[in-house]
């Protein structure tokens, strides 16, 4: 039986609460960027010694997050795997979105958004040597794949099986090349290793599979959609080996920088004033999740099973937060000696008010776009006979009581 998709219809009121409530907090952030733009950065947490902040740590979260989110759309559309259909629509609708949240979060980090357009006009004169440079190619690229790919996946076009495979391939490029801007700077030595484009992409895969299973779960259940839980047990089987694999690659990583004389870096890292970022990173990233998804009674319930994703996905935010403010705020050395000065000081990290509702107002502006999408796309799979008829009933009692 082939499966059928339908939109939600939006008209409930919690679904109207929701969208105003988003809408809302959207506002807050743009009325912040603002004020940033017309007063400056100094209104922002970042400051000479750490010059990324809030922003950057969302754009290579979100990053992440959308070439994680293919992983699901690839068992369905590379591999063939029917039983994660019902939410492979989904899935590449999030990769675009996510990677949308990801741009937005660095052209408003420039301050001048405006002037984006350099980067390509002057690319072939001076920044093919630039990580960054190529790396804003890679991205531009891969957003106008992904809006191919969902046009296919909707449609129901023969294409998506030959555009998936070249999206999720894309998809590694574009996040290894994320994690080379950060593991190729070799002043910052805790950021400065060469597992970092392999590390950031296994970090990517899982916490990508952990969001589209902990949002789909959600956006189906409430949504009265027909929802398979064993197809999440399923999946939360793949999600604990791409953990384990992260795990690997991370502890190999600091064990690395443990070995050589100077250790200051990964000392920094583990036990300096930023050691807690990196401590939530391994215990919510790594073990509560690989704890539940090995427990032999909590893995077949599917309830545990989504809580694991939730606690994955807050414990890599940490993991991209450990790269920057660790990474930034220690101080820089050069041979033979120290900097003098606030420029070999350590660094720190305010959380400003301007910077906060800005990035609130990213992540509000993703989650208004997703619930419209729900509304406008056939994203959902199509209701039962029975769902549809409860929902009919359901509607109207409420219809009733508000009269």
């Amino acid at each position: 039986m082939q499966l059928s998709f339908a939109p939600v219809k939006g008209e409930s009121k919690n679904y109207k609460i929701l969208v105003g409530v988003l809408a809302a907090i959207v506002t807050a952030g743009v009325t912040a960027y603002m004020i940033a733009y017309l007063f400056g950065f100094r209104l922002w947490g970042i400051n000479n010694s750490v010059t990324w902040g809030q922003l950057i740590t969302v754009d290579f979260f979100f990053i992440g997050l959308s070439a994680g989110s293919l992983v699901v759309s690839s068992l369905v559309y590379v591999l063939g795997q029917e039983r994660y259909k019902p939410i492979g629509r989904i899935a590449v609708f999030m990769g675009l979105l996510l990677m949308i949240g990801a741009m937005l979060t660095v052209l408003t980090d420039l301050g001048r958004a405006e002037k984006f357009w350099r980067l390509f006009m002057y690319f072939y004169l001076s920044n093919m040597k630039s990580m960054f440079g190529i790396n804003g190619i890679f991205y531009a690229g891969y957003i106008l794949l992904l809006l191919t790919y969902l046009v296919a996946a909707l449609s129901g076009s023969k294409l998506t099986k030959y555009i998936a495979p070249v999206a999720v391939l894309w998809a590694v490029l574009v996040h290894m090349g994320t994690g080379a801007i950060v593991g190729f700077i070799e002043t910052r030595h805790v950021m400065y290793s060469p597992l970092k484009p392999v590390e950031f992409i296994s970090a990517a895969f899982a916490s990508g599979l952990a969001l589209v299973m902990l949002l789909s779960y959600v956006t189906l259940k409430f949504t009265k959609r027909p929802l398979d839980k064993q197809m999440y047990v399923s999946l939360g089987k793949f999600l604990a080996v791409l953990i384990i694999i992260l795990m690997v690659l991370v502890a190999t990583d600091k064990l690395t920088h443990f070995y050589p004389p100077k250790r200051e870096a990964v000392m920094f890292l583990i036990a300096g004033p930023w050691a807690w970022i990196f401590w939530l990173q391994v215990v919510l990233g790594y073990f509560i999740p690989l704890g539940i998804l090995f427990n032999p009674w909590l893995r077949k319930k599917v309830g545990w099973v989504i809580a694991a994703c939730a606690i994955c996905v807050v414990g890599i935010f940490f993991e991209r937060a450990a790269i920057i403010f660790p990474g930034l705020s220690q101080p820089l050395e050069y041979y033979p000696g120290e900097i003098a000065g606030i420029w070999g000081a350590r660094g720190g990290f305010p959380i400003m008010p301007a910077e906060t509702l800005q990035t609130l107002g990213i992540f509000a502006v993703l989650g208004l776009v997703y619930v419209l999408g729900l509304k406008f796309m056939d994203l959902l799979p199509a209701p039962s006979e029975e769902e549809h008829k409860e929902g009919e009933a359901a509607e109207a009692a409420a219809e009733g009581g508000q009269t």
